[in-house]
């Protein structure tokens, strides 16, 4: 029967296309009434990388016994259609081509050494793979049946794209989520961390001031005014460590210079507060940093920053601390360079895990950036990070 009789088939192969998001299920649904469409024996499609440039098994229906055994294994590499089609000179369907996988399974049936071929063409022109078609033997396709199947080779070349590019969408959403939840990990880790430091610090400050003021208050009668004085100066004394420790667990929760000035302001600070008064000696340099960048990009790169100094303070040894921010065109370029021991790469060490280096990651690749960890043990450590924005219009 002539291929455009077959009407009823073609309205389910342009259903099972369209309702196809995946690449399994727009060929899965394809393949098979394609091949019943042309009155084939057998059919198989083979997909393109673009990446290799190599063609892959992606598809079968009914294939021949001799080409199933030891896991479809002829069905792998090269062969002389795929060599054409990589050469530019298979650019429509041919009726009948000699097939190199056929003749070395089937060496005793000659009559069955060939094939239809159908390059599968997008819209863009792109080819991304190649559908071929086993016909009884004997049987040969008219230039019409060829033309419909040229049509029917679009449909799928199509919906091979877009289930490529849902399957590519679907992934990101999937990355996007992790990181996501990664990131919530983090910030309840943040915050055990600071519920850990004010109940070791401030709250044991706070804890010994009130049992001193109790202890003073039960022997105030008693007790001469020059010794009360000095007691109550030394109570002042705790109060004002207490409170110096709440302003430092605030200003590490969320520096309000950060959103009153911007982030080198902000950075500015925190080397005068909290890296300079370790024993460090810092060089800290902006580049380009006149005016205000997107919110999420500083608070992203003071984070990493201040995530970067914490690991050198913790670890690294160092005597010389090296911050650089330099914005270009809409990236932000964050480096925080140390003269410590450094250590192994993230990949061969363990150890590095724990050095908070994934979550400066993953704050860099939520915004689309980037976060490299450069490190040789004995010569010091390297952050780079590479934060993207838009520039502000108002």
């Amino acid at each position: 029967m002539p291929l455009e009789h077959k009407s009823g088939v073609f309205r389910s192969l342009s259903q099972a296309l369209n309702r196809s998001f995946t690449l399994r299920e727009a060929l899965d649904g394809a393949l098979p009434r394609i091949v019943e469409i042309a009155d084939a024996e057998a059919g198989w499609i083979f997909l393109r990388n673009p990446d290799t440039e190599s063609f892959t098994l992606a598809a079968d229906v009914n294939l021949p016994p001799a080409l199933v055994v030891a896991g479809k294994r002829r069905m792998a590499g090269e062969c002389r259609c795929i060599e054409m089609l990589r050469d530019g000179l298979l650019t429509q369907p041919v009726n009948l081509i000699k097939c190199l996988r056929l003749e070395q399974a089937l060496p005793n049936a000659p009559e069955r050494h060939q094939h239809a071929t159908v390059p599968l063409v997008s819209q863009n022109d792109s080819t991304v793979g190649i559908l071929n078609l086993l016909l009884p033997p004997g049987r040969a396709l008219t230039e019409s049946d060829l033309n419909i199947l040229e049509a029917l080779g679009h449909e799928v070349a199509v919906a091979v794209q877009r289930a490529h590019l849902f399957e590519t969408v679907r992934d990101r959403e999937a990355t996007t989520r992790e990181l996501m939840q990664r990131l919530l990990m983090s910030q309840e880790e943040e915050r055990r961390r600071i519920a850990q430091d004010l109940h070791d610090h401030a709250g044991q400050i706070m804890t010994a001031l009130i049992m001193q003021l109790t202890h003073l208050l039960a022997h105030m009668k008693t007790t001469d005014g020059q010794k009360l004085a000095g007691d109550l100066e030394r109570f002042r004394g705790i109060a004002e460590q207490g409170l110096d420790e709440i302003h430092k667990l605030v200003y590490d929760l969320r520096p309000l210079i950060l959103d009153d000035h911007g982030l080198g302001p902000a950075v500015t600070s925190y080397v005068e507060t909290h890296i300079r008064p370790a024993g460090l000696e810092v060089d800290f340099k902006t580049v380009g940093l006149d005016g205000r960048l997107p919110q999420e990009t500083e608070v992203a790169a003071y984070r990493i920053i201040q995530e970067a100094v914490t690991n050198t303070l913790r670890h690294a040894e160092a005597r010389r601390l090296e911050i650089r921010l330099d914005r270009r065109k809409d990236w932000l370029i964050v480096m925080v360079r140390d003269d410590g021991r450094g250590f192994e790469s993230e990949e061969t060490s363990p150890h590095t895990k724990s050095l908070g280096l994934h979550g400066m990651r993953e704050r860099a690749e939520l915004l689309g950036g980037t976060l490299q960890v450069l490190s040789v043990p004995g010569a010091g450590t390297t952050i780079l990070a590479r934060l993207p924005f838009l520039e502000r219009t108002a």
